[in-house]
């Protein structure tokens, strides 16, 4: 999402880098390094790895809800569906 948009990547591609190769714009202060948590992502459909302790303790560092991903921790590995609230 948004608009339908889809794309095929390569299995263990990161989603950061899966947005970015989309064209959509994707908050990233701390250069993808789990620092910032801005690149923060709803995942609507699909199934991602379980949420890691640095991930966690990023996303409570900086206030970011719980049921929102890092893009930037999160490798693709089957099909999803993913929103922003900035897209």
């Amino acid at each position: 999402m948004p608009k339908g948009s889809a794309l095929e990547v390569a299995k263990g591609t990161r989603l950061i880098d899966a947005v970015r190769t989309a064209g959509l714009p994707i908050a990233r202060a701390c250069g993808d390094d789990l620092v910032c948590a801005k690149c923060g992502v709803r995942i609507l459909e699909g199934r991602v790895a379980r949420e890691a302790p640095i991930e966690r303790r990023a996303k409570e560092r900086n206030r970011v809800p719980a049921e929102l991903r890092l893009a930037c921790a999160l490798r693709v590995q089957s099909d999803l569906v993913v929103a922003a609230d900035y897209w």
